[in-house]
């Protein structure tokens, strides 16, 4: 993703010089209500992005723009390179957040409602993989300045659409040919293409309003209950024909075995969750990959392998007599502590030593790189695992999250200058309840085992992920609105491309390794029930809330691009939809991944050709 993103980039940077057409605003009275994309052609660059109005950033903590022609205004394009590696890495931090922090969250939180595995695989677990589209369209709608802001977010959800329904499902065909599941493909197809018709009549109105974007939302409802109601139909089905039915993989237990197998090639939402999961033995065929927590758990396997070291007080028979004590209370104390830091110190530490030794070079690259988001995550955000030894409890690293984690919620949602009757700063207060509660867990828990409570630290870990995920996806938005100002290039553009690449390159991977160990049915149910949830509640939540904000509606522009967009995602749609049945009888083979890939590379020549003037169609009276 990084390889082909900074590409990308560097090719934009390469015409950087050209890019600017538009007229220069010299009088500087006229800098507050001009585009921000004549900030090239202004004499005064800096006082231009201060002074516009479309400059400023309603969300996130840098304006970029401001940065960009301001700090490096002599050396505009070394800036613009520093921010092209900074968006690599928030797109990095963007899915360790995501991947490793909120989706646990979420599968504890199943537990302790005790939701059943359907319902739980189609709403959070679903919610998780598709956090980082959906928030990073929230970011993009929140900061939208006119109509056309709006570009953004339907350039990235329907973009990486195209992406994941074309080359994902291409690759995954290509990778292993195979016999499809037949009704939760066509399902999932039909809503999709349902879904996808409303958006284009809500683009094409130029309008949507309250009600509009709640139905977005009602749609998901429906497809929810369809799923729910179909797997009780066939359940029913199976008992009554004495079929063995699926067993309950409520434990969180993913080891391969045929039946949860069968099951999770109907759910594309445990499917996508299930496909990152083997995803991450590929790298190492005779070994599974650490998990996100195996440095918190190697700290019991660390504490356990040193208690049984340390357990022979008595190795000198002849020093000891009748007199002696069995146990020396003192050496214990000393010991549990000396155990209690050992663990707090592996907990915190975001490169476990088994897994440095594995790595190769760019391996060891790669963890560098991701040590300090792993280790501001971790200090922040409490991860509930029952997998791990002791649910991966760690009573002091606790201690520190529940102090942390919401007052970095607090400055990260900018209410930290709020004064409580105009005097007590709200800062103060979260900082003496969070220090109580800190004391508290401190008092009420011991090293040894996790409390009957502990589950309960999955809402906290869930609710600063969110505000975690949201932070970084206000950040990646921004600099992409950089971007589109110094490359003049539009927001659908920058949807379709730089945010859908980043989004859905993780589904590429994740699904085409599943596709090589054996398991292409999973990772094609995840092609079509991820992009179709992000759809709907990417546009349904932002615009749901956008519209009461506003009044009850929102302006949207309608251009060609959008229609570009819409006719690429609705021709790899209908491609499935009609050859997969009526041609290969649901056996996809090599030829068809090779098509569908060729679609997707006609959908984006078409859209750079609409971007340049190639190709003018004026929809303005449509």
């Amino acid at each position: 993703m990084y390889r082909l993103s900074l590409l990308s980039a560097l090719a934009l940077l390469f015409i950087w010089q050209t890019s600017f057409t538009s007229a220069d605003p010299d009088d500087a009275s006229n800098y507050t209500n001009a585009d921000c994309r004549q900030v090239g052609s202004a004499t005064d660059k800096c006082l231009f992005s201060k002074m516009a109005d479309s400059c400023a950033i309603d969300e996130g903590f840098v304006n970029y723009i401001q940065v960009v022609f301001c700090n490096f205004s002599s050396v505009v394009p070394i800036g613009i390179i520093v921010f092209i590696l900074w968006w690599l890495f928030l797109f990095l931090a963007l899915a360790v957040t995501a991947d490793d922090f909120f989706c646990p969250s979420l599968t504890v939180m199943s537990k302790v409602l005790r939701m059943s595995d359907n319902i739980a695989g189609v709403t959070l677990l679903a919610f998780g993989n598709g956090a980082p589209d959906i928030f990073s369209a929230i970011a993009a709608i929140g900061s939208m300045k006119s109509g056309s802001d709006a570009g953004l977010a339907f350039g990235a959800l329907l973009g990486a659409g195209v992406f994941v329904t074309a080359v994902v499902s291409g690759a995954v065909i290509i990778a292993k040919p195979f016999q499809c599941m037949e009704r939760p493909l066509l399902r999932d197809i039909t809503f999709y293409i349902v879904a996808l018709y409303y958006t284009f009549y809500i683009m094409y109105s130029r309008m949507i309003t309250t009600l509009q974007a709640i139905g977005f939302l009602l749609l998901y409802v429906a497809y929810v209950i369809v799923v729910i109601v179909g797997r009780y139909i066939r359940k029913r089905k199976q008992n009554s024909s004495s079929q063995p039915t699926t067993p309950n993989t409520s434990t969180g237990d993913f080891s391969v075995n045929n039946s949860i197998v069968a099951k999770l090639e109907k759910d594309p939402d445990l499917a996508t969750t299930f496909s990152k999961h083997l995803a991450e033995e590929a790298e190492h065929e005779e070994r599974s990959r650490p998990s996100h927590h195996d440095h918190h758990s190697d700290q019991s396997s660390h504490s356990q392998s040193d208690l049984k070291d340390d357990s022979k007080p008595f190795d000198n028979s002849e020093d000891w007599d009748e007199s002696t004590p069995l146990i020396d209370s003192r050496s214990i104390r000393i010991e549990n502590k000396s155990n209690a830091l050992h663990e707090f110190l592996n907990a915190i530490n975001p490169i476990s030593k088994e897994e440095w030794k594995e790595k190769k070079w760019y391996g060891k690259a790669y963890l560098v790189i991701k040590a300090p988001i792993q280790f501001i995550l971790t200090i922040t955000c409490p991860i509930v695992d029952y997998g791990a030894e002791k649910d991966n409890w760690n009573r002091h690293l606790s201690c520190f999250q529940v102090l942390l984690g919401p007052m970095f919620a607090l400055f990260a949602t900018n209410q930290y200058r709020v004064l409580i009757g105009g005097i007590f700063p709200l800062w103060a207060l979260f900082l003496i309840i969070c220090t109580l509660l800190s004391c508290i867990v401190l008092w009420l828990s011991n090293n040894h085992s996790p409390p009957k409570w502990h589950p309960f630290f999955a809402f906290l870990g869930f609710i600063v992920a969110v505000i975690w995920i949201y932070s970084i996806a206000n950040e990646v938005v921004n600099i992409l609105q950089l971007f589109g100002v110094v490359f003049q290039i539009s927001n659908a553009i920058l949807g379709l491309t730089l945010l859908a690449w980043g989004n859905s390159i993780g589904d590429f991977i994740a699904d085409t390794a599943l596709a090589r160990k054996g398991y292409p049915r999973i990772g094609i149910s995840a092609c079509f029930g991820g992009p179709l949830f992000n759809l709907l509640l990417g546009v349904g939540i932002p615009f749901t809330i956008g519209c009461i904000k506003n009044g009850g509606s929102m302006a949207l522009d309608f251009n060609f691009h959008l229609i570009v967009l819409t006719g690429g995602l609705l021709l790899s749609l209908l491609s499935t939809y009609i050859i997969a049945p009526f041609v290969l009888k649901f056996f996809m083979r090599r030829w068809f991944g090779i098509y569908l890939i060729i679609v997707y590379v006609s959908f984006l020549l078409l859209a750079i050709l609409t971007e340049v003037n190639v190709i003018k169609v004026d929809v303005s009276k449509w």
